[in-house]
């Protein structure tokens, strides 16, 4: 498998340092207490999309899903249709990058979940990426939640990028998703292992959630970002693909191994720290202007290249 498929939260089918959220859920739905609006909360790439995908095969697919190893069959016939959002049992609503939820959206929902489902079976409703709806859409969100119907439960997945309106959140039963250090690493080295994909990035030196690692992984491995580039190089490749197709990631990416090598850099000099935090945040500053301002790029990286050379 390619690491571009581990983007993919459909295709993990094996649930990693998070099973205790996936225990507690499972316990909720069988003990019929599982909340009608349940908000799960926690950083973008720790899971919770996941989570869901796991907690949906195992109510709608038991006969194919492992509990003891907290896996499913990616062949199942549910599973195919789920990733197809062809179950009559599961409706997915998903922000798209550069583009908000449409009321239009909302209203679509609350006209389909009026009805009854074929089968009479329990519906979950998965919002993700609820933080990034408008206010006219949060609204009409609210107007639905507020009149939940007996077999509709709601999911609704936020990455703690914007504040969701209070009256929502209220009316949630919240789960914050939160990994340690060490729940982190063994996330990363079971997709790595598994996959066989070289890491680019060390991990040691980074304080991102595992789904942030494999996507900036991917970006370096994609575009010939090597290890073997010092510091400098790396920003500069970055930088220069930043220019040609404006991908935010890339940005954030170039952000991240800045902190990553100062953190390095602190460890090798511990009597810097306040020069060395310093230097780090005029590079950060110089990036995100040059973002912010279109500015000239080799004007750019060669005041970077200054700032850098005073930390060595």
């Amino acid at each position: 498998m390619e690491d571009k498929n581990l983007l993919n939260p459909f295709n993990s089918n094996n649930l990693i340092g998070i099973d205790n959220y996936f225990n507690e859920l499972v316990t909720l739905y069988n003990s019929n207490t599982f909340p009608k609006i349940l908000l799960l909360s926690g950083k973008k790439g720790s899971g919770k999309f996941t989570l869901v995908v796991h907690l949906l095969n195992y109510i709608f697919s038991k006969n194919t899903y492992n509990l003891k190893e907290k896996s499913f069959d990616l062949e199942s016939s549910f599973h195919n249709k789920l990733i197809n959002n062809l179950s009559e049992n599961v409706i997915f609503l998903k922000h798209k990058e550069s583009e908000n939820i449409k009321i239009e959206n909302i209203r679509n929902l609350k006209s389909t979940i009026s009805k009854h489902s074929i089968n009479n079976k329990s519906r979950f409703i998965i919002l993700d990426d609820v933080e990034k709806y408008n206010i006219n859409s949060s609204n009409a969100l609210l107007k639905i939640l507020e009149e939940p119907s007996e077999n509709n439960f709601f999911i609704l997945i936020d990455n703690k990028e914007n504040k969701i309106i209070e009256t929502i959140s209220s009316r949630a039963i919240k789960m914050n998703i939160f990994l340690t250090k060490v729940q982190k690493k063994k996330i990363i080295q079971f997709f790595l292992q598994k996959n066989k994909i070289k890491s680019i990035m060390n991990f040691d030196y980074l304080d991102i959630s595992p789904g942030l690692f494999l996507e900036y992984n991917h970006l370096l491995s994609k575009n010939n970002v090597h290890e073997e580039l010092n510091f400098t190089e790396k920003i500069e490749k970055i930088l220069n693909l930043y220019k040609k197709n404006k991908d935010q990631k890339l940005i954030s990416l170039a952000i991240n191994i800045t902190e990553s090598h100062f953190f390095y850099l602190y460890r090798k000099n511990v009597n810097r720290p306040i020069e060395l935090n310093e230097i780090k945040n005029k590079i950060i500053y110089l990036i995100n202007n040059f973002v912010k301002y279109n500015l000239n790029l080799k004007t750019v990286f060669n005041s970077i290249k200054s700032q850098f050379n005073n930390a060595k």
